[in-house]
């Protein structure tokens, strides 16, 4: 990679990268919402229920799966990957500005997904930040737990639109291990659910039970894949015994050192998690534009929906990746598109401390409004 042609080309195109979408191998099944665009695309039984957005963050994959989990930059001499570019020591300063640079070792230090889920995404926990610090020979390639936060997109739900979050109050380790062991039916009837409503979403913090549903949802988190299970089958099948526990010698202790059971017991729990979208307060014409990641919920990442029905100017102010989600028009000049095919092939795109710094016009060209998601790898000042 020459850094001099490469940065010449971002003067080019004011820095903007256009990514390759992203297919990812998993190993459960798909609701067929995303659409396949990589012609060596893992099949059963390995499934393609996620794309990624704007990776950096390497995979964690079962053998077998085919592909890369790093973002790559087609209009760029011999398509890098974002992560090439990013820790680049000339490049990577000039997108990620000087200081994320140095703090976040030249990635876009965050995780966006979509998550197509043919069944819900069985019952576990995420351990955080403090516990993998402080436990390496539990975690051994992770530097990071997981907070992640969700956002429900307007497709068809699949056949379990619910997101499961906590426990019940007075429910602890012994209640849902015992429930566990019983069934897969048994374990969920522990924990509140809440129908997944198009538009909003939930923040499940680090140490939070939970079951995603079946909905076409955004996901944004911590670039980590520490998980536990607490469920023992999905989709009828069971679960290896590796994938349920890795990094513990039980369930038993898992929950006693990874769960804040407190927390996850606490009244109103959904209520509190709950994301609505709500108008950002700085002024805009052309359109709307929502948080939908709102910097309050955590200190890791945020978001924002832009409605675009004219031209906007939009204040970006950081560096970011936009996910093109409905419509069709231009981004500082960029044709894109969402919508009218699999939503696994709409556009994205990494957006460099300069250009967000100096601003975006997004311009809508269809005949239905220019939707566009706009994720941070920080929490976005108000």
């Amino acid at each position: 990679m020459n850094a001099f042609d490469l940065e010449r080309r971002l003067d080019a195109q004011n820095d903007l990268l256009p990514l390759t979408p992203l297919i990812m191998g998993r190993f459960y099944g798909d609701g067929n919402r995303l659409g396949q665009r990589a012609q060596d695309a893992p099949k059963p039984p390995y499934f393609t229920p996620e794309r990624w957005i704007a990776s950096s963050t390497p995979a964690v994959n079962p053998p077998g799966i085919p592909g890369s989990s790093l973002s790559t930059c087609p209009t760029l001499d011999g398509s890098p990957t974002l992560k090439e570019i990013l820790a680049d020591p000339q490049l990577g300063p000039r997108l990620l500005g000087e200081d994320r640079f140095q703090r976040h070792g030249g990635n876009f230090q965050v995780l966006i997904k979509l998550l197509d889920a043919a069944y819900p995404i069985p019952f576990h926990v995420h351990a955080d930040d403090r516990f993998v610090t402080a436990n390496p020979k539990v975690y051994p390639a992770e530097r990071f737990g997981k907070d992640e936060a969700y956002h429900f997109l307007d497709v068809a739900k699949g056949n379990c639109p619910y997101t499961h979050v906590g426990v019940h109050p007075g429910v602890g380790a012994k209640e849902v291990i015992d429930a566990l062991r019983t069934s897969t039916d048994h374990v969920i009837e522990t924990s509140p659910g809440a129908l997944q409503r198009y538009g909003e979403g939930f923040f499940v913090p680090a140490g939070m039970l939970h079951r995603p549903g079946t909905a076409l949802t955004l996901e944004i988190q911590q670039p980590s894949d520490v998980y536990t299970m607490f469920q023992l089958d999905f989709g009828g099948e069971p679960l290896a015994p590796e994938a349920l526990h890795p990094g513990f010698e039980s369930l038993e202790e898992a929950a006693e050192r990874v769960i804040n059971w407190e927390q996850n017991a606490r009244a109103g729990l959904l209520d509190t998690l709950r994301l609505t979208p709500r108008p950002w307060p700085s002024p805009t014409c052309g359109g709307q534009v929502d948080w939908v990641f709102p910097p309050e919920i955590c200190a890791k990442f945020s978001g924002l929906r832009l409605t675009v029905d004219g031209t906007m100017k939009f204040a970006a102010r950081d560096c970011c990746a936009l996910y093109v989600w409905r419509g069709r028009g231009t981004i500082n000049g960029i044709e894109v598109r969402g919508g009218g095919g699999p939503v696994g092939e709409n556009d994205e795109l990494f957006v460099g401390r300069r250009a967000a710094e100096g601003g975006l016009e997004l311009t809508c060209t269809g005949d239905e409004p220019l939707v566009v998601f706009a994720l941070y790898a920080a929490p976005l000042e108000d």
